[in-house]
Formats: structure tokens, C-alpha cells, sequence
């Protein structure tokens, strides 16, 4: 017996002891490595996770995005365009998001943790890979494949909107012991209001996690630069509806050249694990859940300034942070119920196995002890699904101006930090959309065309909000 607790004991708390590197200690060193360092520990792990089968959607949309931000857009569309594809079906009708293509209130088994669940996008990380391989089309220059993403942007919405409130809730675990299952479902429900009151502050500055006005703002121009008018009034006034401080800025501004600012700022808060500890049959177990613990940030005054004069005002048209909360807010019931359960079937487990009478004392200890070193090693191993795809911007900002004849360049201004960056706007045709892309150790500003041949650039430029 002393030769079978050497073995059992040991290994369990050799796991306590030694620990390991967490998914979520990995993801915090690849985010410095994103902002502040070369990229290459980023680049790596995101490469690692989309050759994997539970975390390729999420790898994708993090080597798509490090890319872009290196300025590689091929490479980036790449990455992003077979996942995308995927996604959808094509009709007559125009694209059809595929059922179970959205991460929700899924169910999975009792044993591990939801880590072992293939990962599947939210809808507002959806929504931005979508608006992102828009970008690189525009960058390689083709409008129209440009135009085909931004449609599915607005079509997911659309789905998603005609479905909302439609759903069925998730069914309830069966379990042979009502009262057991009863108190299970009271820990899953005590768990979820503690999180969901914490996230609720910032969750509810929005009415859904799908809604981007952004999307439906690009897309009426596209309708606006092919002369239908009658679908981009529809697509702007769904801008509007989304973010009514976007209706001013379909208009197209008089004296010079028709120029759109997209002003990226921040990169979103992480998901965060942290333990709840919660009453199981005369016992307390600390269960893993994620959440997100900054409080609402408010978006920075950016201004555009044209020969030292402020011409436009960028305002604020998606609050990405609000937008993951409210994604997170909403999946939360259904991570309880998981993540309770799982606990409720180890507890049950060592409650049979210390108990156990085969008749053989030695035997019984080493079921005990079995059950009791698997319970201590996975509970050391496990961990919440943090995962989430960190490289989107915490805001993102929408500004309007004409260029007047001569000029040929803006600078993009943050009045709170007083920091402010020239950017080059080329000559020629069609609507230039500058798009800055800012996460703090560095920007980078992209300039396409809308509505006629232009040459992209591509320029790393300081930070607005720096360091």
C-alpha cells in the first residue's frame, strides 16, 4: 500500500507544485508580443492554434489580423478567406450564414472543460473578419470580392436579427436525483448572476452582440458608388438605426476629394479566468469560469485636421467592448451549466469511490486514491475558456471630410492625449478610405480606394495613445 500512495500521491502534487503554462498566461504574452515586440511570438502561437482542429477559426482570425497589421494583406487574405468561406451558404436569395456556425449556448460533455470544445466565432468576431478580408480585397485591389464580404457582413446580421429571441434555451442536465439536480441548477443560476451583474455595466450599451453599424455603413457606399441608391438608403438607415451618430456621415461632403477615416483604437480586453466557489452536498468546490473585469472605457476625441485646421470629427460608431461583453453576458447560463456540472460529476464520483467496499481494503484505498489523484490533477490542469480573438480594436471611430484641392494629406488627432499622426492621402478618383489600425506600441495607417482603380498604401505610423 505505502508503494501505491508513493506513486499516486506524488504525481498528483507534483501537478499543484510545478503548475504549467496556461493558455491564458500564453495569450497575455502573445498580446505584448502583438503591441509592443516584433510580432513573432504572436505570429507563432496564432499559426499553432489555426492548425489545429479546436482552435483553427480562432488561429485564423489572429494570423489574419497580425498580418494585416504587418501590412501583408495577401498573406492575410490567405488565412482568412477559406475559414470564411466556409461559413456560408450561397442562394439566390444572397448568402446564408450555415447552422451552428456561431458560438452559443452549446452543451458538451461533463469531463474536462470547455477549452476541449471546437472553437466557434461569436458573432462580432464574425462580423469583423468579414469587414477585415474586406480590407484586403480593397488592398489587393478587388473591389468586388471586397464588396461579396461586406454583403455577407450585413447578411449576417440580417439572419441573426430575423432569429434573435427565436432560440431555444439550452436543456436542463437530466439527473437520476432530483434534489442533486435541483441544487445543481441553483449553483449553475448563483454563478451566472454573479458574473453576468459584473459584466452587465458595459454588456448593456448595446442591444446585441451582432449588431455592427460599421458593416452597413461600407456597404451603402459600395451601393452608393454603383448608383443604387435605392438599397444604399437601406443600408445606411440600418447604419443609422444601430449608431444614429453615423447618419450624418453618409453624406457626401462637398469641395474636393470624398475622403472616409477609420480610426481603430485599443485592442480589446482579454477574458479573464477567475473561480467561484460554490456549495455541492456538504462540500464547497471552486469552479472555473472567464469573464472580463475593466470596467467601460470610454472612446478618445479623434479629430481630423487638414493644413492645421480641425475639418471633421470622428465619432464613435461600434463599441467593441461592449460587443464581447454582451457576447460573453449572454453565453454565461450556459457555461455555468457546464462547468457545474462537470464539478457536481467529480464530486459524485469521489463521494462513490470513497465508499466503495469490494471486499479488499487495499483495493478500496486505491479506488479512492484513483479517483481522489484524477480529481486533484485535472482541478489543478483546468482552467475557463478565455479564449477569445484579442487583436479587435476597443473602439472604432468613423469620420468624414472632403480634401481640398492641393492637399494631399490629413492628420488624424487625439485630442486626450494630445498625439497626432500626418497621414498621406494620394490623388485620383473614387472615395479614399484611410484605415488606422492604433494598439498602443504602434499604428499602422492603410489608404484604399472605393469605387475606382487607386493604388493602396501602407504605413507603420506612432501610436495616438501610446505606451
Amino acid at each position: 500500500m505505502r508503494e501505491l500512495c508513493k506513486i499516486i500521491l506524488p504525481a498528483a502534487l507534483g501537478v499543484l507544485i510545478c503548475g504549467c503554462r496556461t493558455s491564458y498566461q500564453e495569450a497575455q504574452a502573445a498580446r505584448q508580443d502583438v503591441m509592443f515586440g516584433s510580432g513573432t511570438i504572436a505570429m507563432e502561437r496564432a499559426t499553432k492554434m489555426a492548425n489545429s482542429t479546436v482552435n483553427k477559426k480562432l488561429g485564423a482570425l489572429e494570423l489574419g489580423r497580425i498580418k494585416m497589421l504587418h501590412g501583408d494583406f495577401a498573406g492575410s487574405s490567405a488565412v482568412l478567406g477559406p475559414q470564411l468561406e466556409d461559413l456560408f451558404d450561397e442562394t439566390n436569395e444572397g448568402p446564408i450564414l450555415k447552422k451552428g456556425q456561431i458560438a452559443g449556448n452549446i452543451l458538451a460533455g461533463t469531463l474536462g472543460d470547455d477549452r476541449a470544445i471546437p472553437y466557434e466565432l461569436p458573432a462580432f468576431e464574425l462580423l469583423f473578419g468579414l469587414q477585415y478580408q474586406a480590407v484586403n480585397h480593397l488592398a489587393l485591389g478587388q473591389q468586388d470580392n471586397a464588396r461579396v464580404y461586406l454583403r455577407r457582413a450585413t447578411a449576417v446580421q440580417e439572419q441573426l436579427k430575423e432569429e434573435h429571441g427565436t432560440e431555444s434555451e439550452p436543456a436542463s442536465q437530466s439527473a437520476e436525483d432530483d434534489a442533486k439536480a435541483a441544487a445543481n441548477a441553483q449553483n449553475a443560476a448563483t454563478a451566472s448572476s454573479q458574473i453576468t451583474a459584473r459584466l452587465a455595466p458595459v454588456a448593456d450599451m448595446v442591444r446585441a452582440s451582432y449588431e455592427n453599424a460599421l458593416a452597413w455603413y461600407l456597404m451603402g457606399l459600395f451601393f452608393t458608388k454603383e448608383n443604387d441608391e435605392s438599397n444604399a438608403a437601406i443600408a445606411y438607415r440600418e447604419a443609422g438605426r444601430i449608431c444614429p451618430a453615423i447618419t450624418p456621415l453618409t453624406a457626401v461632403p462637398g469641395g474636393g476629394q470624398d475622403v472616409i477615416v477609420v480610426y481603430e483604437e485599443n485592442l480589446i480586453d482579454m477574458r479573464e479566468p477567475i473561480k467561484i466557489p460554490l456549495p455541492f452536498g456538504g462540500t464547497v468546490w471552486s469552479v472555473d469560469f472567464p469573464i472580463y473585469s475593466a470596467p467601460a472605457c470610454p472612446p478618445s476625441p479623434i479629430s481630423v485636421e487638414v493644413g492645421g485646421a480641425a475639418v471633421a470629427s470622428c465619432v464613435p460608431v461600434v463599441n467593441v467592448q461592449a460587443l464581447a461583453y454582451r457576447d460573453l453576458k449572454d453565453r454565461v447560463p450556459g457555461i455555468a451549466t457546464r462547468n457545474v456540472t462537470r464539478a457536481a460529476v467529480k464530486i459524485a464520483a469521489q463521494q462513490v469511490a470513497n465508499h466503495v467496499n469490494t471486499g479488499n481494503s487495499y483495493a478500496d484505498l486505491a479506488i479512492m486514491l484513483g479517483v481522489f489523484t484524477y480529481n486533484l490533477t485535472s482541478t489543478a490542469i483546468t482552467e475557463a475558456d478565455t479564449r477569445a480573438w484579442q487583436t479587435v480594436p476597443e473602439h472604432v471611430h468613423l469620420g468624414r471630410l472632403a480634401l481640398p484641392a492641393g492637399k494631399n494629406s490629413i492628420t488624424v488627432r487625439n485630442a486626450r492625449t494630445g498625439r497626432a499622426c500626418e497621414i498621406a492621402v494620394p490623388p485620383g478618383g473614387g472615395t479614399k478610405l484611410v484605415w488606422v489600425s492604433d494598439i498602443r506600441g504602434f499604428a499602422t495607417a492603410t489608404v484604399l480606394t472605393v469605387g475606382a482603380k487607386g493604388t493602396p498604401s501602407w504605413a507603420r505610423i506612432p501610436s495616438l495613445i501610446g505606451p
